[in-house]
């Protein structure tokens, strides 16, 4: 038998358990979150102690570090490490937390050159932060003006078309997606998966999809175009400094391919296991249908964990 079982540090505070935890994580959003909900009011013990109650809202404040371990039996796994972004006064008490992204509100960001690269101006604005990957860019009369850290970010975002986003070690990735293969997660459908009712099966021969294209170059300027059938789905890509609007729309082409694939769309839900992130790759089986197996980068997962038991929602996209 799987007993659920779970550490959750806030602050000074550590809880064995909790009401309820939602962790949600993805690619395409710039912070990872949790909402914990605990008891108004805890117990605390300390060895050689007469155990003692604290009001929780009192014992924690905005800021306070966090780390959420859950898992069976006591085999524990880190899903959250960040910081307590605010707290709703509720019944039970609600803890809103973010990852790494929490600090960037406060650092400021001035920077001005008439041209970097993207990892030079990273490394220069977020000097305390971790890199992981950052895409090859170069900025051209790159200005900012005593601007957070977190609003850089989705400025990259929205004018760049890169992700931003930070992995479970705390290190930030800003580049396009599935641009890092992660470790391989298993899933066999019915057997490890709960349900899968929101996956389903595609052929490429029946997607419709029209994509954008836009490249910028190092002087400032841009070529857009587009490709693809209307009545779909839309997606807009990003390049930088490719030869010509031939070569853009070559590159296009094969990001179109990519996307239209036969092949596995949605989301399944699992158990606490097999442990998942995004940015892993998901080995999907069927043993009824043998030949619609295959493996998809994991995009998104959100992980639950309660009275009702430990699960994991786990997105997928194109094929690894």
């Amino acid at each position: 038998m799987f007993v659920l079982t779970s550490e959750i540090s806030i602050g000074s505070v550590t809880f064995k358990s909790v009401h309820d935890v939602q962790i949600k994580r993805s690619i395409y959003s710039l912070a990872a979150t949790a909402v914990v909900k605990v008891p108004v009011t805890a117990v605390l013990k300390h060895e050689g102690e007469p155990p003692a109650h604290i009001e929780t809202a009192n014992a924690i404040k905005a800021g306070d570090a966090v780390t959420i371990k859950l898992g069976y039996d006591g085999q524990l796994q880190t899903e959250f490490v960040g910081y307590v972004k605010r707290l709703n006064y509720k019944l039970p008490l609600e803890i809103e937390c973010e990852d790494e992204y929490y600090k960037l509100r406060f650092v400021n960001c001035v920077f001005s050159k008439k041209e970097t690269s993207l990892k030079a101006c990273l490394n220069e604005v977020l000097s305390g932060v971790q890199m992981g990957e950052v895409a090859d860019l170069t900025l051209k009369n790159f200005v900012i003006n005593n601007r957070p850290g977190s609003w850089l970010l989705g400025y990259l975002k929205k004018e760049y078309g890169l992700l931003a986003y930070f992995d479970i070690n705390g290190k930030l990735y800003v580049g396009k997606a599935n641009s890092v293969k992660g470790e391989t997660v298993k899933y066999v459908l019915r057997e490890n998966v709960i349900n899968d009712d929101e996956l389903k099966y595609q052929l490429a021969q029946d997607v419709k999809l029209k994509v954008k294209a836009i490249c910028y170059y190092k002087d400032g300027s841009k070529i857009e175009g587009e490709l693809g059938e209307d009545g779909g789905e839309q997606k807009t890509l990003y390049y930088y400094d490719v030869k010509d609007a031939g070569e853009l729309k070559a590159l296009a082409n094969e990001e179109l391919r990519r996307y239209s694939f036969d092949g596995y769309r949605g989301k399944i839900k699992t158990f606490l296991q097999p442990y998942a992130l995004p940015g892993m790759v998901a080995d999907i089986t069927d043993n009824t249908y043998p030949d619609r197996s295959g493996s998809y980068f994991i995009e998104a997962v959100t992980t639950t964990f309660g009275t009702g038991g430990g699960r994991r929602t786990v997105e997928i996209g194109i094929k690894a």
